[in-house]
C-alpha cells in the first residue's frame, strides 16, 4: 500500500512539474519585449506606404516575423518594405548575414540592409527584434509595434489588421506588442 501511495505521489509531482513547465513556457512566449518611444521623426513624404522592420540577425523568434512580413507584403503590393538587421557595436557586418538575412533577401520587392550600432533602431524606438514602423505617404508614423501575435508565432494578429487598415482606409491600431529578442545589449 505504501508503495502504491508513493507511485501516486511521484506521478502527481511529475505531472505538476510538467504543468508548471508548460505554464512558464507559455508565459515566456506571450510576454512582449520592450517597445521604446520613437524620436520625433520628421520623415519626408515618400508618396508610398513604408514599413521598416528591425531584426536581430540571430533571434530565433524573427523567423516568424519574416513569415508574417511576407504574408503582409503579399496582401499589400503597394507597401514598400525595408528590413534593417541591427549590428551591435564592435561586431562585423558578416555577423548579421546568416540564415535570416538570406531568407529576407529572397522576399520579392523587399529592401534588406544593415543598421550599424542600431542607429536607426534607436531613432525609431525599436528595442526588440521584430519591431515594425509604418510610415504614411505624407511621412507620418501611424503604427509602431510588433508583427507577430506571440514570440516565434506567425499568424494574423493586430499588426496585420492595423497595417492593412491604415493602407486601405486610413485608420487602424497605432501600436502592438513586440515579441522577440533584445536588439542591442543593455547600455549599448
Amino acid at each position: 500500500m505504501a508503495r502504491e501511495n508513493g507511485v501516486w505521489l511521484l506521478t502527481a509531482v511529475w505531472l505538476s512539474a510538467i504543468g508548471a513547465g508548460l505554464w512558464l513556457w507559455e508565459r515566456y512566449d506571450t510576454t512582449p519585449g520592450a517597445a521604446g518611444t520613437p524620436a520625433a521623426l520628421e520623415n519626408a513624404p515618400t508618396h508610398r506606404w513604408q514599413l521598416t522592420v528591425f531584426v536581430h540577425p540571430r533571434c530565433p523568434c524573427s523567423r516568424a516575423t519574416l513569415v508574417e512580413l511576407a504574408q503582409l507584403a503579399a496582401a499589400a503590393p503597394d507597401l514598400s518594405v525595408r528590413i534593417l538587421f541591427v549590428v551591435p557595436r564592435g561586431v562585423g557586418s558578416g555577423w548579421a548575414q546568416g540564415p535570416l538575412w538570406v531568407e529576407a533577401g529572397r522576399m520579392p520587392g523587399v529592401s534588406v540592409d544593415l543598421d550599424p550600432d542600431g542607429a536607426q533602431a534607436r531613432l525609431f524606438g525599436a528595442e526588440t527584434s521584430g519591431h515594425a514602423v509604418l510610415t504614411a505617404p505624407d511621412g507620418a508614423v501611424v503604427f509602431s509595434g510588433g508583427l507577430t501575435p506571440g514570440r516565434g508565432r506567425p499568424g494574423e494578429g493586430l499588426a496585420r489588421r492595423a497595417v492593412l487598415g491604415w493602407m486601405r482606409g486610413g485608420t487602424g491600431a497605432s501600436t502592438a506588442p513586440v515579441f522577440g529578442c533584445e536588439l542591442l545589449p543593455p547600455g549599448a
